[in-house]
């Protein structure tokens, strides 16, 4: 008898425990109905810790911090269906996490992955590629720095899921607006008064062409002002500034199947012999126009010899052009590289 009532007691508490698993082990999903509500805190907030813990970020930011949740669909995956979710949660400045995620029929969510953290994030949004036959996502993000000069700088990153890696990947990162203002005084010892203060702007005109072989081509618009303010500790009015020498750059960023991004050119790195895809000349920004000269050959700083490169084991650095050659094919061998 002692048996059996131990026997029934056994099987209760098993019961009991995966009843306990059911109701306080179930694992958190994000909801069609979440999604519809992400003006409500609590959903709000039951976004913003799935989101977290999704992406290993539980360190780093509380669910009570989140201040706003977006999101935008998309084919991410290519299923041919505009069922995934891309899910901006902005915490405050300086922390905003970007995710996406997988719908279902039952109007659940998966997640996929993170296209990461940014400082301040604008104008998320999805551009259909023919050629990968799914969406890609872009994201504008505004830096706001103070160190040396006055510097506001909008990016353009553009990330695709890739299917190989069962991740995103980054295609795309290109600086489309920028301001900076800077004294020419702070070059000295510190002891003059403020005076000629300096400005470069730029904005882009970038149009996508869609296609088999895709292609972003941007426009920069530069200027360079002075401002007659020269008494100012403070960045002077607007008003005070005239445009002194102006110049358009055009850029096209071609898609590249094996670099899997847009690039705007292959070189050679001479120390390894490796061919390297550029992804941005440092010669396409405005600041060399603070040092216009009649002689071109003294118009361009020292800094606009540098390009960003990535390099086949997807590690990324900044370099100077003098460490790249050109191309060129031998006998049906590129690069050292049988053809």
């Amino acid at each position: 008898m002692r048996k059996k009532a131990f026997a029934a007691m056994l099987v209760i508490a098993a019961a009991f425990f995966v009843v306990c698993i059911s109701i306080f082990g179930k694992t958190e999903i994000i909801t069609r109905d979440d999604l519809s509500n992400i003006s409500d805190e609590e959903v709000k907030q039951k976004i913003a810790r799935i989101m977290l813990a999704d992406s290993g970020r539980e360190a780093e930011v509380t669910p009570e911090e989140i201040v706003e949740v977006a999101v935008l669909y998309g084919d991410i995956t290519g299923s041919g269906q505009r069922e995934d979710a891309v899910i901006d949660a902005y915490f405050g400045p300086r922390y905003t996490l970007i995710s996406a995620y997988k719908g279902d029929e039952k109007g659940d969510f998966t997640y996929l992955d993170e296209m990461g953290v940014f400082f301040d994030s604008r104008n998320p949004r999805t551009v259909y590629m023919q050629n990968e036959k799914r969406d890609a996502v872009f994201i504008n993000e505004e830096f706001n720095d103070k160190i040396g000069a006055f510097e506001k700088i909008e990016y353009s990153h553009g990330f695709l899921w890739d299917d190989s890696k069962n991740g995103f990947g980054q295609i795309f990162s290109d600086p489309v607006r920028i301001r900076t203002d800077w004294n020419t005084a702070w070059n000295g010892d510190g002891t003059e008064a403020p005076s000629d203060w300096e400005r470069v702007t730029q904005s882009t005109k970038s149009v996508f062409e869609n296609g088999d072989n895709p292609v972003i081509k941007n426009v920069y618009s530069h200027e360079y002002l002075t401002s007659s303010d020269n008494q100012s500790k403070n960045i002077p009015l607007d008003d005070t500034y005239t445009l002194q020498e102006e110049r358009q750059v055009e850029r096209t960023y071609y898609w590249n199947d094996e670099w899997r991004a847009f690039i705007a050119d292959e070189m050679i790195e001479n120390s390894t012999g490796d061919r390297v895809a550029i992804t941005f000349f440092w010669s396409d920004l405005p600041y060399s126009l603070a040092e216009y000269s009649d002689d071109e050959n003294k118009n361009t700083p020292e800094y606009a010899n540098l390009a960003r490169i990535k390099r086949k084991d997807g590690s990324i650095d900044i370099v100077n052009i003098n460490e790249l050659s050109e191309i060129r094919e031998n006998n049906g061998a590129v690069d050292g590289l049988s053809a």
